[in-house]
């Protein structure tokens, strides 16, 4: 984490730091591909490495140039994409880098010789402004915008996930909010309508709705929860609508292998049950055969979700947006690590959601299967 924010941190502590340790790397480069002897014995010479001292006169060019890159052309001209204004102005600032790097030959003429500069040799009065003033200025400048434009998108991608995190957090709180005040006004008129007709099933219902509503508002809270636990509140649900509709519904339950120590997202299971029974809830008519059948292999967690209805309508509109909403939840939380499919032949529906990353490698098998008929 420290080095993390020492290359992307805009703190001016790393900031100079940075740009410290850089020019001193391009100081150590600057003057290694200066110490160039003409023949070996010149090694041994104190005056090869004065000599290429003398050169690194030229190197305020590269820094003006770098600076004038990354603060001026890259802001201006290179991220708002005027490429040919861009080609322009590159072409006046290597004339003027050109210029000062003349000047500056000029200056170590004088220094080193007594000689008039128009009678120094070609390679020393025009090969080493075009080295100096044009080559090495526009490969630094290149190389350094080239680092500043991979920083500026590492940061956009950071602050879009950020975005992205946040955007998915408040669609998940609506989701929640759309899912408790339907379950909870809708439990709470079967409860009315159990204790109007002083059913012995009231105390045994209201108990399973504290057990429900318990869970969706605290466990709801949390980025992932047990799978065993939510296998069991999708349990308690089911039992607590057959009380309502025990001539119209038909349940059964498949568990294949262990659930303990395995996570998932809270609500995804029983928002698509919930979802299941939405339709047959709304046509009294309607009788519903609903099997649910969940097992873990590997790393992964099947769940195959079947309702048969008497209706021979299938999915209609409003059942399929709420299996959209489903959907849309699950790409939210397993983004890449799912699999979802839903299909609709006559009266059966059937829907297989394979969740990846959360599951483990289990070695107990075991299978459990009861009907609520």
């Amino acid at each position: 984490m420290k080095t993390y924010d020492f290359i992307f941190s805009n703190q001016l502590s790393h900031r100079f730091s940075r740009h410290l340790i850089f020019w001193i790397f391009f100081l150590v480069y600057f003057y290694y591909v200066n110490l160039i002897p003409s023949k070996p014995e010149d090694l041994a010479n104190p005056k090869t490495y004065f000599d290429a001292f003398k050169l690194m006169i030229y190197f305020p060019v590269s820094v003006i140039a770098v600076y004038v890159a990354i603060y001026f052309l890259l802001p201006r001209y290179i991220l708002t994409e005027k490429y040919f204004n861009l080609f322009l102005i590159v072409i006046v600032l290597t004339i003027i880098y050109f210029l000062i790097a003349v000047l500056i030959t000029i200056v170590l003429a004088r220094l080193r010789t007594n000689i008039p500069f128009q009678k120094l040799p070609v390679s020393f009065k025009w090969f080493q402004p075009v080295r100096y003033g044009i080559g090495l200025p526009l490969t630094s400048s290149v190389l350094v915008t080239i680092i500043k434009l991979f920083k500026t998108w590492h940061i956009e991608q950071k602050e879009n996930e950020a975005l992205q995190r946040q955007k998915i957090n408040t669609e998940m709180q609506l989701l929640k909010m759309q899912f408790q005040p339907h379950f909870l006004y809708d439990s709470l008129q079967h409860l009315y309508q159990l204790i109007r007709k002083k059913s012995s099933h009231s105390p045994e219902s209201i108990l399973k709705l504290s057990d429900l509503l318990s869970y969706i508002l605290y466990e709801n809270e949390k980025e992932r929860v047990l799978l065993e636990k939510e296998w069991e509140i999708v349990t308690t649900y089911l039992g607590f609508k057959k009380v309502f509709y025990a001539d119209r519904l038909s349940i059964q339950l498949n568990q294949k292998n262990e659930l303990k120590d395995i996570l998932i997202a809270p609500l995804l299971l029983l928002s698509m049950v919930e979802n299941c029974l939405e339709k047959f809830i709304n046509m009294p008519e309607q009788i519903l055969s609903l099997k649910l059948e969940i097992k873990t292999e590997q790393n992964e967690i099947h769940l195959l979700l079947e309702c048969k209805s008497n209706s021979g309508n299938g999915l209609n509109d409003d059942t399929g947006n709420q299996w959209i909403k489903s959907l849309k939840r699950i790409e939210m939380l397993y983004a890449g690590k799912y699999n979802f499919n839903v299909r609709s032949e006559n009266e059966v529906t059937r829907l297989l959601l394979i969740l990846k990353g959360d599951a483990r490698p289990l070695i107990v098998q075991q299978k459990e299967e009861f009907i609520l008929s």
